[in-house]
């Protein structure tokens, strides 16, 4: 399976802005669907279609009617980015791998979950890294 991340674009065929059905017609039914919920008003905000076989989760925006794909997040150990495998490589090679192609609006944080995260403000990506290793990376077009 090839997952390439397209920055601000999507994942191979699947774009940013899709359907549901275009992510059912390539990766099939989710194994898991999740609809999470406005805090205030309890709406569905977003629904999380989960394919835990392939490393894959897609969020889509439910807020404004008909669902949209805006997020997806990959803890695939084949994930690419610029034709090179980004799992098992450390963070300063990440980063180094973003400003080689031009991407240097840089933010690390540490999240209240315990992991560290290096945000590429403009590539909309995200870095998810546990004890140095990276453990999920996301991605979208806003």
């Amino acid at each position: 399976m090839d997952i390439q991340i397209v920055l601000k674009q999507g994942l191979g065929d699947i774009h940013f802005g899709c359907t549901p059905e275009v992510v059912r017609a390539i990766y099939g039914e989710p194994e898991d669907v999740e609809e999470l919920e406005n805090a205030v008003d309890g709406n569905v905000e977003s629904i999380v279609w989960n394919y835990p076989d392939d490393g894959l989760n897609f969020f889509f925006d439910a807020a404004n009617g008909e669902p949209d794909l805006s997020t997806i997040e990959s803890d695939n150990l084949e994930t690419k980015l610029f034709d090179s495998r980004i799992f098992n490589v450390t963070k300063d090679n990440l980063i180094a791998l973003m400003t080689e192609n031009g991407y240097k609006d840089l933010e690390e944080d540490d999240e209240t979950w315990g992991e560290h995260r290096v945000t590429f403000e403009d590539a909309q990506l995200d870095f998810y890294f546990a004890d140095q290793e990276l453990t999920l990376v996301s991605w979208s077009s806003r």
